[in-house]
């Protein structure tokens, strides 16, 4: 029986050695995590605004929008009519990004057709541990 006894001490101690490794996984995913919209870098945020923007999505772009920036519009509704048309096809590239403590700045190239239309430097902020546009 000695020897059944070692077999089962065995097997708990497996079985909490991957219940162990399967909670440090999931703190690394969670402390990673994905954000949503490129939320974890001004880089990701940038890039994901102005291809929201570019599809005239009005939604997204003012979730992504800094608090302070939204107070100085009037309401969604207006953000909505400054909008870009719906341009699908564009395609945008985060650039060189700089970051001093809670601000950020992003040079966006917008292009379409493979040919640049525009370079953009998005100025974002932190909010709540998030990146947020703070003027497109």
């Amino acid at each position: 029986m000695v020897g059944g006894a070692k077999g089962v001490m065995m097997r708990k101690i497996i079985v909490l050695a991957c219940i162990l490794s399967l909670l440090v996984l999931a703190v690394l995913l969670v402390g990673c995590g994905s954000g949503g919209s490129g939320s974890g870098t001004p880089e990701g945020v940038a890039k994901a605004f102005w291809e929201a923007a570019l599809k005239g999505d009005s939604d997204t772009t003012w979730a992504m929008l800094s608090k302070s920036f939204q107070a100085n519009l009037k309401n969604k509704a207006e953000w909505a009519k400054t909008q870009m048309t719906n341009n699908p096809t564009a395609t945008v590239e985060a650039g060189k990004t700089t970051v001093t403590g809670n601000t950020a700045t992003v040079s966006v190239k917008i292009k379409s057709g493979g040919t640049e239309i525009t370079t953009q430097e998005v100025s974002l902020v932190k909010e709540g541990g998030v990146w947020k546009v703070a003027f497109p």
